[in-house]
């Protein structure tokens, strides 16, 4: 798929796969930066996101859901991630058809026995004015739904932003908020991913990942590219800790440290 396409599909339908667009090299750097994680001790996000209250004291840790590292592209040296986000980001910036600012990337690692991550956006959970943006999700090794590989809701993106979900049971974090959202009502594109490939979606693309259900684990790698037209919004994800470092309503800039 030539990228003029893939921007399209992506502008049309909220998601496109790109076949093939990883080589073997910068997937296996990916591999590296998962085991030197884990060698380092490095800490992994302990909780989902709650954006607009503290978490709930009932809620077991994100552990239950998957293993998660944030933004590891900020390291440097063993672990880091900068390499491959500079690599993804004329890709990135050619679906975005602008100059795209690296918000975050995420080394995640599924389980088997962790549980299903339920259907959500990624907008609300991020202190940003508006879902301009690309997600890219990279699957380390080929991934289906047995391997809990991400599906998606196509056109969903037409929705706009709605509430921001608490990932432990699906519902809207905020009390009396109504997702307006059933998944049954819009095409399920759930692809069958080879070694290579990538998935590009919109931060309003609703998606969900199933439990994996083989042995072992699935490793993947996602990063985000905003738009430079994006501010830093608090009121999106007030409790997000960035709002302790970033001036609200300032443009978004790299390398921020909570």
């Amino acid at each position: 798929m030539s990228l003029d396409h893939a921007r399209l599909a992506l502008a049309d339908q909220g998601v496109t796969l790109l076949p093939g667009v990883v080589p073997a090299g910068m997937l296996e750097a990916l591999r590296a930066a998962v085991a030197e994680s884990r060698a380092l001790e490095r800490p992994m996000s302990r909780q989902v996101l709650y954006t607009h209250q503290p978490a709930p004291t009932d809620r077991p840790p994100l552990s239950a859901l998957m293993d998660q590292w944030l933004s590891p592209f900020q390291h440097e040296g063993p672990g880091s991630t900068r390499a491959v986000a500079d690599a993804v980001r004329p890709l990135a910036e050619g679906l975005l058809g602008e100059p795209g600012v690296l918000f975050q990337d995420l080394l995640l690692v599924k389980r088997r026995g962790q549980k299903a991550f339920p259907w959500h956006q990624d907008f609300g959970y991020w202190p940003v004015d508006r879902p301009l943006g690309v997600v890219l999700w990279v699957p380390l090794q080929p991934s289906d739904g047995e391997s809990g590989a991400l599906r998606f809701a196509a056109g969903s993106h037409r929705l706009g932003p709605r509430p921001v979900v608490d990932l432990h049971n699906g519902r809207p974090q905020q009390a009396g908020a109504d997702l307006a959202f059933d998944p049954t009502a819009w095409p399920t594109f759930a692809p069958t991913y080879a070694a290579g490939d990538a998935v590009a979606f919109t931060p309003t693309t609703f998606h969900a990942s199933p439990a994996m259900v083989r042995p072992g684990e699935r490793a993947a790698w996602s990063c985000i590219f905003l738009s430079p037209q994006v501010r830093w919004c608090h009121a999106n994800a007030p409790n997000h800790p960035l709002c302790r470092v970033v001036a609200d309503g300032a443009p978004i800039t790299e390398h921020p440290h909570a």
